[in-house]
């Protein structure tokens, strides 16, 4: 399990979503928005579940994917076509 983060409070957690829609756009806006609030997960005491998030959606958060990602995700369906044939 990762080690809980310091906890932010209310407006600190406001003024950092702020800022990152200000300054970002589309995908790594986005990302920026998904670290933040799992960083506050983690000060709450959820690290295990982000822990299990992160590992499912971590290919989301690569650079190169455009955002927003319409139709199926590419890496899930190779992986679902590797497993069809074994």
């Amino acid at each position: 399990m990762t080690k809980p983060a310091p906890l932010m409070s209310a407006q600190e957690f406001a003024d950092r979503a702020r800022h990152i829609v200000e300054t970002m756009k589309g995908h790594a806006a986005h990302r920026a928005i998904d670290l933040l609030t799992n960083d506050v997960l983690r000060g709450l005491g959820y690290g295990e579940g982000i822990e299990i998030f992160e590992a499912a959606v971590g290919h989301w958060h690569e650079a190169d994917q455009v955002y927003p990602h319409s139709g199926p995700c590419p890496d899930c369906e190779r992986d679902a076509e590797a497993r069809a044939a074994a």
